[in-house]
Protein backbone atom coordinates (compact mmCIF):
# COMPACT_ATOMS: atom_id res chain seq x y z
CA UNK A 1 0.00 0.00 0.00
CA UNK A 2 0.65 3.86 -0.31
CA UNK A 3 3.33 4.21 3.06
CA UNK A 4 4.92 1.00 2.28
CA UNK A 5 5.37 1.31 -1.87
CA UNK A 6 3.72 4.57 -3.17
CA UNK A 7 1.92 7.48 -1.01
CA UNK A 8 -1.12 7.81 0.80
CA UNK A 9 -3.02 11.01 -0.27
CA UNK A 10 -5.80 12.86 0.99
CA UNK A 11 -7.98 15.37 -2.04
CA UNK A 12 -9.73 18.48 -0.20
CA UNK A 13 -12.64 20.21 -1.69
CA UNK A 14 -13.13 23.00 0.34
CA UNK A 15 -16.01 25.72 0.27
CA UNK A 16 -15.64 29.03 2.12
CA UNK A 17 -18.51 32.06 3.25
CA UNK A 18 -16.80 34.07 5.73
CA UNK A 19 -15.53 32.45 8.43
CA UNK A 20 -17.65 29.43 7.54
CA UNK A 21 -16.44 26.31 5.78
CA UNK A 22 -17.97 23.02 3.93
CA UNK A 23 -14.79 20.41 3.47
CA UNK A 24 -15.28 17.33 1.44
CA UNK A 25 -12.25 14.67 1.60
CA UNK A 26 -11.00 11.70 -0.68
CA UNK A 27 -8.03 9.58 -0.05
CA UNK A 28 -6.38 7.38 -2.58
CA UNK A 29 -3.82 4.91 -2.03
CA UNK A 30 -1.20 5.76 -5.06
CA UNK A 31 0.84 2.27 -5.03
CA UNK A 32 4.24 3.07 -7.38
CA UNK A 33 5.83 -0.44 -8.73
CA UNK A 34 9.53 -1.06 -8.98
CA UNK A 35 11.27 0.17 -11.88
CA UNK A 36 8.01 1.76 -13.44
CA UNK A 37 6.72 5.78 -13.70
CA UNK A 38 5.80 6.97 -10.21
CA UNK A 39 2.33 7.94 -9.64
CA UNK A 40 1.80 11.55 -10.14
CA UNK A 41 -0.22 13.46 -7.39
CA UNK A 42 -0.27 16.73 -9.55
CA UNK A 43 -2.45 14.75 -11.87
CA UNK A 44 -4.87 13.64 -9.47
CA UNK A 45 -5.18 17.09 -8.36
CA UNK A 46 -5.93 18.36 -12.09
CA UNK A 47 -8.40 15.52 -12.47
CA UNK A 48 -10.47 16.75 -9.62
CA UNK A 49 -10.07 20.42 -11.06
CA UNK A 50 -11.48 19.68 -14.30
CA UNK A 51 -13.85 17.05 -13.92
CA UNK A 52 -15.28 17.27 -10.55
CA UNK A 53 -15.03 20.79 -8.86
CA UNK A 54 -17.58 22.33 -11.29
CA UNK A 55 -20.04 19.76 -10.74
CA UNK A 56 -19.48 20.34 -6.83
CA UNK A 57 -19.93 24.09 -7.03
CA UNK A 58 -23.06 23.68 -8.38
CA UNK A 59 -24.02 22.75 -4.96
CA UNK A 60 -23.25 26.11 -3.61
CA UNK A 61 -24.79 29.81 -4.26
CA UNK A 62 -22.59 32.82 -5.28
CA UNK A 63 -22.06 33.83 -1.90
CA UNK A 64 -19.40 31.04 -1.29
CA UNK A 65 -15.88 30.82 -2.73
CA UNK A 66 -14.99 27.48 -4.06
CA UNK A 67 -11.04 26.81 -3.34
CA UNK A 68 -8.29 25.20 -5.10
CA UNK A 69 -8.44 21.46 -5.44
CA UNK A 70 -5.47 20.59 -2.51
CA UNK A 71 -3.52 16.96 -2.43
CA UNK A 72 -1.53 16.32 0.81
CA UNK A 73 0.20 12.98 1.68
CA UNK A 74 -1.27 11.49 4.78
CA UNK A 75 0.94 11.65 7.92
CA UNK A 76 1.83 8.09 8.68
CA UNK A 77 1.49 7.24 12.05
CA UNK A 78 4.21 4.77 12.43
CA UNK A 79 6.49 7.13 10.90
CA UNK A 80 5.30 10.66 12.04
CA UNK A 81 8.38 12.61 11.46
CA UNK A 82 8.88 11.27 7.12
CA UNK A 83 8.53 13.87 4.58
CA UNK A 84 5.84 14.98 3.28
CA UNK A 85 4.22 17.19 -0.10
CA UNK A 86 1.84 19.05 -1.33
CA UNK A 87 0.06 20.00 -4.77
CA UNK A 88 -3.09 21.92 -5.39
CA UNK A 89 -4.78 23.14 -9.16
CA UNK A 90 -7.27 25.61 -10.24
CA UNK A 91 -8.13 28.83 -9.29
CA UNK A 92 -11.16 30.40 -6.52
CA UNK A 93 -14.37 30.68 -7.93
CA UNK A 94 -17.81 31.58 -7.00
CA UNK A 95 -20.23 28.63 -6.34
CA UNK A 96 -22.64 28.73 -9.27
CA UNK A 97 -25.82 26.67 -7.98
CA UNK A 98 -29.09 29.47 -9.13
CA UNK A 99 -30.73 31.67 -6.20
CA UNK A 100 -34.00 32.23 -6.02
CA UNK A 101 -35.37 29.90 -4.33
CA UNK A 102 -35.98 29.32 -0.36
CA UNK A 103 -33.56 27.05 1.16
CA UNK A 104 -33.41 24.06 3.33
CA UNK A 105 -31.31 24.91 6.52
CA UNK A 106 -27.45 24.49 5.86
CA UNK A 107 -27.54 21.44 8.34
CA UNK A 108 -28.78 19.47 5.86
CA UNK A 109 -27.52 17.11 3.25
CA UNK A 110 -26.83 14.02 1.40
CA UNK A 111 -25.09 11.25 2.72
CA UNK A 112 -23.03 8.79 0.50
CA UNK A 113 -21.66 5.58 1.85
CA UNK A 114 -18.74 4.05 0.53
CA UNK A 115 -18.33 0.07 0.59
CA UNK A 116 -14.89 -1.92 0.48
CA UNK A 117 -14.65 -5.83 -0.35
CA UNK A 118 -13.79 -5.86 3.79
CA UNK A 119 -16.32 -6.00 6.79
CA UNK A 120 -15.95 -3.56 9.89
CA UNK A 121 -16.58 0.17 10.97
CA UNK A 122 -13.07 0.88 9.79
CA UNK A 123 -13.48 -0.38 6.46
CA UNK A 124 -16.22 2.02 5.58
CA UNK A 125 -16.52 5.60 4.66
CA UNK A 126 -18.95 8.38 4.39
CA UNK A 127 -19.26 11.58 2.42
CA UNK A 128 -21.84 14.48 3.42
CA UNK A 129 -22.82 16.86 0.49
CA UNK A 130 -23.60 19.87 1.77
CA UNK A 131 -23.86 23.05 0.66
CA UNK A 132 -27.62 25.13 -0.87
CA UNK A 133 -30.13 23.27 -1.50
CA UNK A 134 -33.71 24.17 -1.60
CA UNK A 135 -36.91 23.22 -0.41
CA UNK A 136 -38.18 22.22 -3.74
CA UNK A 137 -35.42 19.67 -3.36
CA UNK A 138 -37.05 17.85 -1.00
CA UNK A 139 -40.02 16.23 0.02
CA UNK A 140 -41.55 15.71 3.37
CA UNK A 141 -38.26 13.71 5.00
CA UNK A 142 -36.55 12.48 1.46
CA UNK A 143 -34.38 14.25 -1.40
CA UNK A 144 -36.02 14.04 -4.85
CA UNK A 145 -35.23 11.91 -7.69
CA UNK A 146 -33.52 15.09 -9.65
CA UNK A 147 -31.82 15.77 -7.05
CA UNK A 148 -30.36 12.56 -5.69
CA UNK A 149 -29.36 12.64 -9.55
CA UNK A 150 -27.54 15.51 -9.41
CA UNK A 151 -25.54 14.28 -6.27
CA UNK A 152 -25.14 10.81 -8.26
CA UNK A 153 -23.61 13.12 -11.69
CA UNK A 154 -20.63 14.74 -8.96
CA UNK A 155 -19.95 10.65 -7.13
CA UNK A 156 -20.29 9.38 -10.82
CA UNK A 157 -17.23 12.14 -11.54
CA UNK A 158 -14.81 10.89 -8.80
CA UNK A 159 -11.93 8.61 -9.80
CA UNK A 160 -11.98 5.17 -8.66
CA UNK A 161 -9.06 4.10 -10.03
CA UNK A 162 -7.37 6.96 -12.22
CA UNK A 163 -4.47 6.63 -14.34
CA UNK A 164 -1.73 8.76 -12.50
CA UNK A 165 1.69 8.05 -15.23
CA UNK A 166 1.55 7.02 -18.56
CA UNK A 167 0.09 4.14 -20.11
CA UNK A 168 3.38 1.77 -20.23
CA UNK A 169 3.34 1.90 -16.06
CA UNK A 170 1.71 -0.79 -14.09
CA UNK A 171 1.69 1.71 -10.78
CA UNK A 172 -2.15 2.11 -9.81
CA UNK A 173 -3.34 4.59 -8.31
CA UNK A 174 -7.02 3.65 -5.69
CA UNK A 175 -9.66 5.82 -3.88
CA UNK A 176 -9.55 3.61 -1.06
CA UNK A 177 -11.20 4.23 2.60
CA UNK A 178 -8.33 5.10 4.93
CA UNK A 179 -8.12 4.06 8.92
CA UNK A 180 -5.42 6.07 10.79
CA UNK A 181 -6.41 3.87 13.78
CA UNK A 182 -5.91 0.73 11.45
CA UNK A 183 -2.53 1.93 10.39
CA UNK A 184 -0.99 3.28 13.74
CA UNK A 185 -1.64 -0.69 15.22
CA UNK A 186 0.19 -2.16 12.03
CA UNK A 187 -2.93 -3.79 10.55
CA UNK A 188 -3.76 -4.58 7.42
CA UNK A 189 -5.37 -3.85 5.39
CA UNK A 190 -5.88 0.24 6.32
CA UNK A 191 -6.84 1.35 3.16
CA UNK A 192 -8.91 -0.86 1.13
CA UNK A 193 -10.26 -0.11 -2.38
CA UNK A 194 -14.09 1.36 -2.43
CA UNK A 195 -16.12 -1.23 -4.12
CA UNK A 196 -19.31 0.57 -3.92
CA UNK A 197 -21.09 3.93 -3.35
CA UNK A 198 -24.65 4.11 -2.24
CA UNK A 199 -26.33 7.61 -1.88
CA UNK A 200 -29.06 7.62 0.94
CA UNK A 201 -32.81 9.24 0.09
CA UNK A 202 -33.57 10.48 3.32
CA UNK A 203 -32.81 13.83 4.20
CA UNK A 204 -29.46 14.08 6.46
CA UNK A 205 -28.95 16.12 9.21
CA UNK A 206 -25.15 17.10 10.43
CA UNK A 207 -24.12 18.20 13.99
CA UNK A 208 -22.97 21.17 15.24
CA UNK A 209 -23.56 23.37 12.07
CA UNK A 210 -26.03 26.66 12.20
CA UNK A 211 -27.52 29.14 10.21
CA UNK A 212 -29.35 29.49 6.83
CA UNK A 213 -27.33 29.47 3.56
Amino acid sequence: MGFENGKLVRVTLRATKGTREEVNTFHYDLQDDTGEPANDPQSLANYFRDHVTSLWGGLYKSGWTIQPVEVVQERDPLDPGAARSEWSAGTPFAGTKASGSTGMPSGTCVLVRLLTANIGRRARGRIFFGGDANQSSAAGNDWISSYITYIQSIVDAIPVAPDLTDLTSTSSAHWCVYSRTQRAEDRDPYAPGITAKSIQTPVHWLRRRAGIA
